[in-house]
């Protein structure tokens, strides 16, 4: 992502799909992926105002790019797929500098919005 070869939404897009696999222990189903991605208003099916056609972004990024692998899952009756690292997402950042930045843009969205970070840990509190 240093390379400066992706656009800013590309990268933002990569960052999302790279978070994914770390929240699911090294690996990102496609149909997480794409249900993550359809809350954002990017649907597998069509074209986005930013990103263009949606089926495109991610083979661009796995097979040209090298940032993220698509293998099929292992021990799967039905083609079922997911995203993993891949070789050129681990020569330019490693997950633990990966984890570290992503806890550094959640620091920073709280203190943007200091009156909803107080809310939200008052619900986390009366929910514990």
């Amino acid at each position: 992502m240093h390379s400066g070869r992706q656009g800013l939404p590309k990268a933002s897009f990569l960052v999302l799909v790279l978070s994914l696999t770390i929240w699911n222990r090294d690996h990102a189903p496609e149909e997480e992926v794409w249900g993550t991605l359809s809350r954002m208003w990017l649907c597998a099916e069509g074209e986005h105002c930013v990103f263009g056609e949606s089926r495109e972004l991610l083979p661009h990024m796995c097979l040209r790019e090298g940032n993220l692998e698509y293998q099929q899952l292992p021990d799967s009756h039905l083609a079922c797929y997911e995203f993993l690292w891949g070789p050129q997402a681990y020569a330019e950042t490693s997950k633990w500098q990966f984890m570290a930045f992503l806890l550094r843009v959640k620091q920073r969205a709280l203190r943007a919005f200091p009156p909803l970070s107080a809310e939200a840990a008052r619900e986390e509190d009366e929910a514990a």
